[in-house]
């Protein structure tokens, strides 16, 4: 059974943030991502499941969006207007607005129609809900009002044929993450889809001491290259191994449809 996911997105227009405030929008999803294989000429139907997690009735508006990665691995949403080379009008969805009763959901399905002369590649999209109130939500901070809106992206890929990610490591270094001494790799993506690293790999810095590391999963798209870091395991109720470099680090890091062994020392 797939867990239930939720991926929640406030997009206030204000510094100040109570989070109270936030109870206005009450949607959840299951499942928040899809990762989908399709042909030319092929339609694909799935349906995500969208929750009313709120204590009253609630209108949610449903659209597609073009989307992309900033270089730290935030989500941009693109406006209305399509962008170069969308593949939002290959998607159908069921319907534009969904009226829930509180604590209540309801499958929601939508399709995606690859035409028969798609190219190769990778089509990427987000079917987002939101606020389907016509009137703003408005929250008060002194005698200021603004409005906020509430949004989640479900973000949708589908590879294209043989479309694949292949992925290269570039650099492998120290790195202060987080007020952490911490591996990272940088990885570039040269195929036509997006590639998610994963693996385990093992470490030992000068203390002699093991350390087991995994790489984040993080997407990395076609033709970018992206710095993601390799996280110690930390097992529940320890706390964070402080680095002392050198640190040697052997282990494999593994994507679909390829690999790549690691055996080096970081200082």
């Amino acid at each position: 059974m797939k867990k239930r996911l939720s991926w929640l997105l406030l997009v206030i227009t204000a510094s100040v943030f109570n989070p109270a405030w936030a109870d206005s929008f009450s949607a959840t999803v299951s499942p928040p991502r899809f990762e989908l294989q399709g042909k030319p000429g092929e339609v694909i139907r799935e349906i995500v499941e969208i929750d009313n997690a709120g204590d009253t009735p609630a209108l949610f508006a449903l659209r597609t969006a073009d989307w992309d990665l900033t270089d730290s691995g935030g989500l941009t949403i693109f406006p209305t207007e399509l962008q170069p080379n969308s593949c939002r009008p290959w998607v159908r969805i069921e319907r534009r607005a969904l009226r829930l009763q509180a604590q209540s959901g309801k499958r929601f399905r939508f399709e995606i129609h690859v035409p028969e002369d798609a190219p190769e590649g990778e089509c990427r999209v987000a079917l987002l809900v939101e606020s389907g109130d016509d009137s703003s939500i408005l929250a008060r901070a002194k005698n200021i009002s603004f409005p906020i809106d509430g949004r989640i992206a479900i973000i949708i890929y589908v590879s294209i044929g043989n479309a694949a990610p292949e992925l290269t490591v570039q650099s492998l270094r120290l790195q202060d993450v987080n007020g952490r001494l911490t591996p990272v790799v940088l990885l570039e993506n040269s195929g036509n889809a997006h590639g998610r690293p994963s693996g385990f790999l093992e470490g030992r810095d000068a203390s002699g001491k093991r350390i087991d590391f995994a790489i984040a999963q993080t997407p990395i798209l076609p033709g970018r290259t992206r710095a993601t870091a390799i996280w110690e395991n930390i097992a529940e109720g320890s706390e964070a191994t402080k680095v002392t470099p050198p640190l040697q680090l052997k282990g494999t890091i593994e994507w679909r449809g390829g690999k790549q062994k690691i055996d080096t020392t970081l200082k």
